[in-house]
């Protein structure tokens, strides 16, 4: 059978049908999923349902369409169109799937439109993990209708569901195949723009899984025509997966796709979606403003590294992001479980890439199982180092101005240190709040702790080496104030530091620009 393409009702299953197997009989004219007779709104949208007319007796079944093909039974249901299996009539061992709009969608220029860009979209990229579209016509009444090749097998939603979740090396290479898939179609310029797992159609399962990506229908073109069903400001897709630019209506490209493969595989892998709520407007809300729990919190047995992969997939700064579907495969490399027998077989030429890969995933589970602590350490030590240097800076100050015969005061420093602890209160808060923004997500906190110990450790150590300097010069020059402990010294060093400091987090950030540029 095939998948619907369609979002199906909550009450309903995924082909828009009840328990029975009977097509649910109201649908919602805004999301068009389906509902059982005894409901009045759609609780997503709270728009009024309409009647799907009549379907017990489909006249369609038996008739020949474009000539040549019989359409024999219904194999699908969504809420815009119904999918029949279709036969050859002068090749009976030629099947296909034949797509056909509801009557009351045959004169809607949107779905119109969006039937005609699933029909472009899928027939100019030619992949053969992307659902092949052969055909775009009319049946007798006049309905649009999509000739697809037949799938025999369920949508990856459906086994989600049936599963809850999956073995991770199940879950990576299906999620491989999708980046493959995506990739093409990146380089045809084509953005799918709703993926989602009941968008992703299993054939072969559970011996050889092979996968085809499904539904093009509000894929972002990049053709002048396509700008009018795309514009910037409209929000389509599914909330669930949807990447926060596209949530908020902004300017999408390819990386919204790498977001929505990272939130497939979120749920793939943990049993759960990036974000449950209430309804959809919750959702939206919700990939604007916060952070999915972290995979591991919901199940441990996931890898460090491959949780890095599945946040840096998703974080919502889209230059954050893998710059492309195949840096994203080619992460996802190590956790794919192909047989090393089989690997060898195909290539030994192989094995090096797999070396490299194993020892870059081993350094990024380390990474991520030290960023946090390092992040801690590092946040106190930063703290302290800058305190601690800036109440030797302002004593030196002090005694500079003092008498040459005034005795040192204790308490003027001991005033000095209490004066910034209160005054540095301030900065210590707004630091620990951005820490618990982040503290969630591995990808920054990793990024953050990197930073972090490159800024401390380079404050510390120019202190270090600008303190032996200045004890040699002091030595050389017959100048006290400038040997380690003097007055001078200790504004000089201070000063050091915290340029080293500053210099190094000046060169991160400019990498860092430089790099989603």
């Amino acid at each position: 059978m095939t998948a619907s393409t369609n979002t199906p009702g909550d009450p309903g299953s995924a082909s828009g049908t009840g328990p029975a197997g009977r097509p649910l009989p109201l649908v919602c004219p805004i999301c068009d999923a389906r509902y059982p007779a005894d409901f009045k709104v759609c609780p997503r949208d709270a728009a009024r349902l309409e009647d799907v007319e009549g379907e017990e007796d489909d006249p369609l079944i038996g008739t020949i369409v474009g000539d040549t093909l019989r359409l024999v039974r219904s194999i699908g249901e969504g809420g815009t169109a119904r999918v029949y299996e279709a036969r050859h009539t002068r090749l009976d061992s030629k099947r296909f799937a034949v797509k056909v709009l509801h009557t009351r969608y045959a004169s809607n220029p949107t779905v119109l439109a969006r039937f005609q860009r699933e029909a472009e979209s899928a027939g100019a990229i030619g992949h053969p993990a992307i659902l092949d579209v052969i055909d775009i016509h009319r049946t007798p009444d006049g309905r649009p209708y999509l000739v697809t090749e037949l799938l025999e097998g369920s949508d990856f939603g459906s086994l989600l569901k049936e599963k809850g979740k999956l073995e991770i090396g199940l879950a990576v290479r299906i999620a491989r195949q999708v980046c493959r898939a995506l990739a093409a179609a990146h380089g045809r310029g084509v953005v799918h723009r709703d993926m989602k797992p009941e968008n992703i159609f299993l054939v072969g399962y559970p011996e050889s899984v092979e996968v085809k990506v499904l539904d093009f229908g509000i894929s972002k073109l990049e053709t002048e025509g396509a700008a009018q069903l795309t514009r910037t400001g409209m929000v389509v897709g599914t909330p669930a997966y949807m990447s926060p630019e596209q949530a908020s209506g902004a300017k999408v490209d390819a990386r919204t796709d790498i977001y929505a493969v990272g939130a497939i595989l979120y749920r793939a892998l943990t049993g759960r979606r990036p974000f449950e709520a209430g309804d959809a407007t919750e959702v939206l809300s919700a990939v604007l403003s916060s952070e999915p729990a972290r995979p591991r919190s919901i199940a441990p047995g996931i890898p460090d590294a491959l949780e890095l992969v599945i946040q840096r997939a998703m974080a919502k700064n889209v230059q954050d992001r893998y710059a492309s579907m195949d840096e994203l495969d080619a992460a996802l490399a190590p956790f794919d479980t192909l047989a090393p027998a089989e690997r060898m077989a195909t290539d030994q030429r192989a094995m090096m890439p797999s070396v490299t890969a194993e020892l870059a995933m081993e350094q990024a589970a380390r990474d991520a199982r030290w960023a946090r602590p390092t992040l801690l350490v590092g946040s106190l030590s930063g703290y302290l180092w800058a305190g601690a240097c800036l109440v030797d800076a302002l004593a030196s100050v002090l005694s500079l101005s003092d008498a040459p015969d005034a005795p040192a005061s204790s308490r003027r420093v001991t005033g000095l240190a209490i004066g910034i602890l209160v005054v540095s209160i301030g900065p210590l808060v707004l630091w620990l709040r951005h820490l618990s923004r982040i503290w969630r997500n591995t990808h920054h906190a990793v990024e953050l702790a990197t930073a972090v110990r490159r800024i401390v450790l380079a404050a510390i150590v120019t202190y270090a080496v600008a303190a032996l300097l200045f004890r040699l010069l002091s030595a050389a020059l017959s100048m006290p104030k400038l040997a380690a402990g003097g007055p001078l010294a200790g504004i000089l060093l201070a000063l050091l530091s915290y340029i080293a400091g500053g210099i190094v987090f000046g060169v991160l950030r400019a990498r860092r620009r430089a790099g989603a540029g």
